[in-house]
């Protein structure tokens, strides 16, 4: 098995939404984090969150990440590599956390709530944290049914498509997780051809290609379903809100998790 992040950052440009934030999103994140003269603190390197606060800390466990997509333009932003579970920062010293997909990239409900409890530590009374979420839907849909949207072109980007499948795979509650590794087998298994696919969809054949990030992966993501991660988060914050992130495709579940009022 490989280390799933020092090596995703390599496909970056060739992603985008629902997996990179558009600036619609950017724009929400920034809103509802209050992040204009706020300090704030990014989980993980997404570099289209890197310019937002007065002053910004990023933390990141892959070197990898961190060398190959930090740049920012100003010198009040830094990254460094530290443990979600353990952040590098003093407790209320930041108004703000926000990040994006950061809760999807942890396997388990127990290691969610370790992170928002972290979260709730690093936070100035009446902080915010804003994260937006890939949620599963309530309502399981099979395989089959996204097969037949490829085939009708009624998903507009491979990444949409390769979240639908990756929901569909998320294992029971409370976890609702899942190996990289399946999501990659899935796909194949459904379309075997790539030349073929993107012929069928329009989509690039270098992009279909970026599904090989997953190969001899170590990562196990989650999807749970949005009202599970309400649940989680009203266990450490008063004020639990779910806010539409864009119009962009599969944005009906990808919203921001809004979260005030600490305890």
């Amino acid at each position: 098995m490989t280390n799933h992040w020092e090596h995703y950052h390599r496909h970056w440009n060739l992603l985008d939404a629902p997996l990179r934030p558009p600036a619609e999103t950017v724009g929400i994140i920034e809103r509802e984090a209050a992040t204009a003269d706020a300090d704030v603190l990014l989980l993980g390197v997404t570099p289209e969150l890197a310019e937002l606060g007065k002053t910004l800390r990023a933390v990141d466990s892959s070197r990898g990440m961190i060398s190959a997509l930090w740049k920012p333009s100003m010198p009040s932003r830094e990254a460094v590599v530290g443990s979600w579970f353990d952040l590098p920062l003093a407790s209320g010293s930041v108004d703000a956390v926000i990040g994006d997909g950061s809760l999807n990239s942890l396997g388990t409900s127990a290691e969610r709530l370790v992170l928002l409890r972290e979260a709730v530590r690093v936070l100035r009374p009446e902080g915010c944290a804003a994260i937006r979420v890939f949620a599963g839907p309530d309502r399981r849909e099979g395989i089959g049914a996204i097969k037949d949207d490829v085939r009708a072109r009624r998903i507009d980007g491979f990444h949409a498509f390769k979240w639908r499948v990756a929901m569909t795979l998320a294992g029971p509650e409370p976890d609702y997780r899942v190996r990289v590794t399946e999501i990659r087998e899935a796909i194949d298994e459904l379309f075997p051809d790539r030349a073929e696919l993107s012929a069928a969809t329009g989509w690039r054949f270098e992009e279909i290609g970026t599904i090989d990030a997953y190969l001899k992966s170590d990562a196990i993501y989650s999807f749970a379903a949005t009202a599970r991660l309400v649940e989680e988060a009203e266990i450490l914050f008063e004020e639990v809100r779910l806010v539409p992130s864009g119009s962009y495709s599969l944005a009906e579940r990808c919203p921001v998790l809004v979260m005030r009022q600490i305890r």
